[in-house]
C-alpha cells in the first residue's frame, strides 16, 4: 500500500521532466546566418550587397537588382560544434525520509533534508552537421526580378551520454526548420530598389531526457517529445546605390509563430505509467533586421559590413499543456540580440577571388540560471576566410571556413525532480556546470549563370 502511494504521488515526475525539457529546447540562441558559403569566407559582413552570389532571395530581396540573366546556386556548411560541460559541484537536495514525506498524510513528516553530490561524468554535447541551401533568381522584366530561397533559419543540435551528470536536465536536443520563399525585386530608379517576399517555414523538434526513479535511484527511466507545425511570414528590404561602387542595404524579416503538436513518450520508468500523451506547445521564431553596406575601393579591393539586431526578448516564457489538460510553464528571460561583422574581398584576377572577415555576436541568454544544457550558449567571436574559383563566367566554385569561439559561460540551474502535487523544492536537482566551447564550419558551394 505505501508502495503504490508514493506512485501515486510522483507520477507527475514524467510530465515534469519532460515540460523542463521542452521548456529549453525551443528558442534557440543558435540562430544560422549560414545561408550562404560566399558570405561565410567574408563572415557575412555586407549580407547579400556585394553581389556575389544568389542569396539575396534570402538576405535582402532588393539585392537582387544588383544582378541580371537566371542563376541557379546549391551550398552546403558543415557545421562541427565541441561543448565541453565540466561538472562545477551539481547537487541533488532531498529529505532522508522521502518515502515517509510522500506516503504519509500532508504535514504530518517534518522532512530531514540532506545534501548528496549529484552523480554522472562530464560530457561533449557538441555535435556535427551540416547546414544546405539553395537559390534561384531570375529577370522578369529590365525593372522587376524573381528569387527563390530554400534554407535552414533555426537549429538545434545538443547530444549528451546517458551518464551524464546533467541527464534529467538533457539528454538530445534537436530543431530543424526549413523556410521556403519566393520574392519580388523592383528597381524604382537608377539608385533605389525595393523586395519583398512571403515564407512557409516548417520546424520539427526531439527532445529527450532521463526521469529520475525513487524505486531504482540508479536506473532511470526517459522521456521523448516531438512535435513539428507549420507557419507563415515575410521578408522586405530597400537597397540604394550611390554610385557604382558605394551602396546600403535595409532588410527586415518577420517572426514566425507556430503551434507544434506531437506526443511526450515515457519508457522504462514507473510500471504502469509508460506509454504516450499528446502534447502541444506554442512557440515564435523571432524577426530581425539587417543593416549593411559595401564599398569598392579599387579593381581589386572591397569592403562590407553589417549591423543584425534580432528579437529575442519576445520569449520571456513557455507554456506547454498536455492533453489531460495540464500545463507547465518556464520563465526564458532572454535578451534582444546584436550581430556586427566586417569583411573585405580581393579579385586577384578574373577567375579567383579572396575573402576574410570577423564578426561578434551575442547571445540571448544573460544570466547563468536561465542557461541551460540544452542551449548552453554564449557570445563568440568568428574569424572566416574564403575564396571563388571561377573556370569560366557562368560557373563559380566557393569555399568558406570560420572558426567560432564561444566565450566561456556557466550553468547554474535547479529543477523539481518531484513536481506538483509534491510541494516544490522537496528534491532538487541543482546542475552546475562550466563550458568551453568552439565551432569550426566549412562550406562548398556552385552557382552558374544561364
Amino acid at each position: 500500500m505505501r508502495e503504490q502511494s508514493l506512485r501515486g504521488s510522483i507520477v507527475v515526475l514524467g510530465m515534469a521532466g519532460l515540460s523542463t525539457l521542452t521548456g529549453y529546447a525551443l528558442a534557440s540562441g543558435l540562430q544560422l546566418t549560414e545561408q550562404s558559403v560566399t558570405g561565410l569566407g567574408r563572415a557575412f559582413a555586407g549580407g547579400s550587397l556585394p553581389n556575389d552570389d544568389a542569396s539575396a532571395a534570402y538576405f535582402n530581396p532588393a539585392d537582387m537588382m544588383l544582378g541580371n540573366g537566371i542563376q541557379a546556386q546549391v551550398g552546403m556548411t558543415i557545421i562541427g560544434i565541441t561543448a565541453k560541460a565540466d561538472n562545477a559541484g551539481s547537487r541533488i537536495r532531498l529529505p532522508a525520509n522521502l518515502t515517509d514525506v510522500l506516503t504519509q498524510p500532508s504535514g504530518t513528516v517534518v522532512p530531514v533534508f540532506v545534501t548528496v553530490s549529484s552523480r554522472g561524468s562530464n560530457d561533449d554535447g557538441g555535435t556535427d552537421n551540416f547546414v544546405p541551401n539553395g537559390y534561384y533568381t531570375m529577370d522578369i522584366n529590365d525593372r522587376m526580378r524573381f528569387g527563390l530561397s530554400l534554407t535552414t533559419p533555426f537549429a538545434v543540435s545538443i547530444d549528451y551520454g546517458q551518464g551524464w551528470v546533467g541527464r534529467y536536465h538533457a539528454l538530445d536536443s534537436e530543431l530543424f526548420t526549413v523556410d521556403i520563399n519566393p520574392s519580388l525585386a523592383y528597381r524604382v530608379n537608377d539608385h533605389f530598389s525595393v523586395g519583398g517576399g512571403v515564407s512557409a517555414q516548417y520546424t520539427e523538434a526531439k527532445l529527450t531526457q532521463a526521469l529520475f526513479n525513487p524505486f531504482s535511484p540508479t536506473t532511470d527511466g526517459y522521456g521523448k517529445l516531438k512535435g513539428d507545425d507549420w507557419g507563415f511570414g515575410f521578408n522586405v528590404g530597400a537597397t540604394y546605390e550611390f554610385d557604382a561602387d558605394t551602396r546600403v542595404g535595409l532588410s527586415y524579416r518577420s517572426r514566425v509563430e507556430y503551434t507544434l503538436e506531437g506526443d511526450r513518450t515515457i519508457t522504462h520508468w514507473i510500471s504502469g505509467r509508460n506509454g504516450e500523451t499528446p502534447a502541444r506547445v506554442d512557440w515564435t521564431a523571432p524577426d530581425w533586421l539587417l543593416l549593411t553596406a559595401y564599398r569598392r575601393l579599387n579593381d581589386q579591393w572591397a569592403v562590407m559590413g553589417g549591423v543584425r539586431w534580432t528579437d529575442w526578448s519576445l520569449f520571456q516564457e513557455l507554456r506547454i499543456q498536455y492533453a489531460d489538460g495540464s500545463e507547465t510553464l518556464t520563465e526564458e528571460k532572454w535578451d534582444d540580440t546584436w550581430t556586427f561583422n566586417i569583411g573585405v574581398s580581393y579579385d586577384y584576377n578574373p577567375a579567383w577571388t579572396f575573402r576574410a572577415g570577423y564578426q561578434y555576436d551575442q547571445t540571448p541568454v544573460r544570466l547563468a540560471e536561465y542557461r541551460t544544457p540544452r542551449i548552453p550558449d554564449s557570445d563568440r567571436n568568428a574569424f572566416a576566410v574564403g575564396f571563388s574559383y571561377r573556370p569560366n563566367p557562368r560557373l563559380s566554385l566557393d569555399f568558406g571556413y570560420m572558426y567560432l569561439l564561444f566565450d566561456d559561460s556557466r550553468v547554474n540551474n535547479t529543477i523539481d525532480l518531484l513536481p506538483a502535487p509534491v510541494p516544490a523544492g522537496l528534491m532538487t536537482d541543482t546542475l552546475l556546470l562550466d563550458y568551453n566551447s568552439y565551432g569550426n564550419l566549412i562550406g562548398l558551394q556552385a552557382s552558374y549563370k544561364f
